[in-house]
C-alpha cells in the first residue's frame, strides 16, 4: 500500500472511530480498556482466521502479525474477554414475539394484521405465541417487557394489542447493545467479506445513496419521507423472511439479513470526501 493510499485509510478509519469513541466516553469506557477490547479483536482474528489447516495461530505468529509481543498476546488471551452473549442479547426475545405475531397466520386476522390475544394457554394467546418463537423465556417476563417498552398494551378485555411492529429498548444501555450487534457488526462483516480478494459476483450487496446538497429548510421533510420508504421496505423483507423461514432453529438454519438506517453527517466536508473517493 503506498503512503499516499495509507493515509487515506487512517483518515477513514479515523472517521469511523470518532462517533466510537463518543460512545464509549458516553458509557464511561475509556482508551485503557477499550485498548484492552482491541487487542483481544487482534488476536483472536490473527489465532482463527489465519491459523493453517484449522488449526489456532501459535503466539509468536500472532505477535508478528500484529505486532504485539508474544508476551503481550499471552496476557491477552489470559485476560478471556471473548466470552459468549447470552441469548437475549444476541437474539431479542421481545423482538421475535413481535416479529411472529405479525407474520404467523395463527396470530394474525384474514387482513394481515396481528390479533388481540389473551395472555392464557390456549392455542391461539399470548402464552402459545411466546412458546412458538422463543424457550425457557417465561410469557410473563415478555409481556412485561414489550408492555415497559409500549410496544404493547391491554384493552378494556384484558387482551394484549401490538402498538408497533418492532422492538426498540427503553434503556440506553440496551440500545447501545443492539446498535453494536445489529448495526456497527453487520456493516463490519460485510466490509471484511467485500475487502476480501473474492470475484465480483461474491461480493455482498453494500449502498449508501446520499446527496450534499439537500437545503437545510427541507432536512425534516426528507427524514420523515425516507423513514417512511425505509420503514415500509422493511416490512416487505420481514414478510419475506417469515414465508421461508424453517420455523425453529436446526443445524442447517443460519441468519441473513440487511441493514437499513438514516444518517446525517456534518463532519464530512465536501472536499475531504471528494479526496476520499475510491473509484
Amino acid at each position: 500500500m503506498t503512503d499516499s493510499a495509507q493515509k487515506t485509510l487512517f483518515a477513514a478509519i479515523l472517521a469511523v472511530m470518532r462517533p466510537v469513541a463518543t460512545i464509549l466516553l458516553r458509557f464511561g469506557i475509556g482508551y485503557r480498556e477499550f485498548s484492552d477490547i482491541c487487542k483481544t479483536a487482534f488476536v483472536d482474528a490473527a489465532s482463527d482466521e489465519f491459523g493453517v489447516r484449522g488449526r489456532q495461530t501459535n503466539a509468536s505468529r500472532v505477535a508478528a502479525m500484529t505486532g504485539l509481543s508474544r508476551k503481550e498476546v499471552r496476557r491477552i488471551r489470559s485476560l478471556n474477554l471473548l466470552t459468549t452473549l447470552p441469548p437475549a442479547a444476541g437474539h431479542s426475545a421481545p423482538a421475535e414475539v413481535l416479529h411472529v405475531w405479525h407474520a404467523d397466520r395463527r396470530f394474525c386476522e384474514p387482513n394481515g394484521m396481528p390479533k388481540a390475544l389473551t395472555f392464557d394457554d390456549s392455542p391461539v394467546s399470548f402464552s402459545a405465541l411466546v412458546a412458538s418463537c422463543v424457550a425457557n423465556i417465561p410469557p410473563g417476563a415478555v409481556r412485561a417487557e414489550l408492555k415497559r417498552v409500549g410496544a404493547v398494551k391491554e384493552d378494556a378485555d384484558g387482551r394484549l394489542v401490538v402498538q408497533r411492529r418492532y422492538y426498540v429498548p427503553a434503556e440506553a444501555g440496551e440500545r447501545l447493545l443492539q446498535g453494536l450487534l445489529f448495526g456497527l457488526r453487520p456493516v463490519a462483516l460485510t466490509v471484511a467479506h467485500n475487502t476480501k480478494v473474492i470475484s465480483l459476483d461474491e461480493r455482498r450487496f453494500q449502498r449508501v445513496v446520499q446527496s450534499r446538497l439537500i437545503p437545510v429548510g427541507r432536512q425534516r421533510e426528507v427524514e420523515e419521507y425516507l423513514q417512511k420508504c425505509m420503514g415500509e421496505f422493511s416490512e416487505e423483507v420481514d414478510d419475506y423472511f417469515t414465508e421461508i423461514e424453517s420455523g425453529s432453529a436446526s443445524a442447517d438454519a443460519m441468519t441473513i439479513g440487511i441493514g437499513l438506517y438514516y444518517y446525517e453527517d456534518a463532519g464530512l466536508p465536501k472536499q475531504d470526501f471528494d479526496a476520499a473517493k475510491v473509484p
